[in-house]
């Protein structure tokens, strides 16, 4: 799940690709930015500024490569968009924005940050929870160097699984 911060740098960065996939995430996020921006921007343009057609003009491709991303990410072709020039097109974009990612690699790419498996080969968190409480076979050690040790493998795991942070 991409975060405000990393939607907004997303879009910008990758304004000139048109190939990939974006999340549902990143694209919301994204909208909620620009429309802000721009109804700031607007109160500027009614006090005869120009702004608003500046910030307007400047932003056109990379809301259009993040429309086509996000279309890309539920598995359909960017040519869908041209769906705004129908009567009731809008809605039906509309309808496609709000649907979630698909979960596995389709044309355009891996999904992104990981799709929505959690745990990475799509086990639930309940058969990952009883790989992790597995006994080890270790003979000699006492009970609590046991435990300490399967704290510490547990930590590590929900860090580099859960959290994505490299140990």
């Amino acid at each position: 799940m991409a975060g405000p911060l990393k939607a907004v740098e997303n879009g910008y960065f990758r304004a000139f690709n048109f190939s990939g996939r974006a999340s549902r995430s990143e694209f919301w996020w994204f909208s909620i930015y620009y429309a802000i921006v721009c109804g700031l921007l607007f109160i500027d343009l009614y006090k005869s500024g120009t702004l608003f057609w500046w910030f307007f003009a400047l932003n056109i491709i990379p809301n259009l490569s993040l429309q086509v991303r996000r279309l890309h990410d539920i598995g359909k072709s960017g040519f869908w968009l041209l769906l705004c020039f129908v009567p009731f097109g809008s809605f039906v974009l509309l309808f496609f924005y709000i649907t979630p990612s698909n979960a596995r690699d389709n044309r355009w790419g891996p999904p992104p940050n990981g799709g929505n498996q959690r745990w990475g080969n799509g086990s639930s968190s309940n058969s990952a929870y009883a790989a992790l409480m597995r006994v080890p076979d270790v003979s000699g050690a006492t009970s609590e160097e046991l435990e300490d040790a399967r704290r510490r493998e547990i930590q590590e795991y929900y860090k580099t699984r859960v959290l994505g942070k490299t140990v």
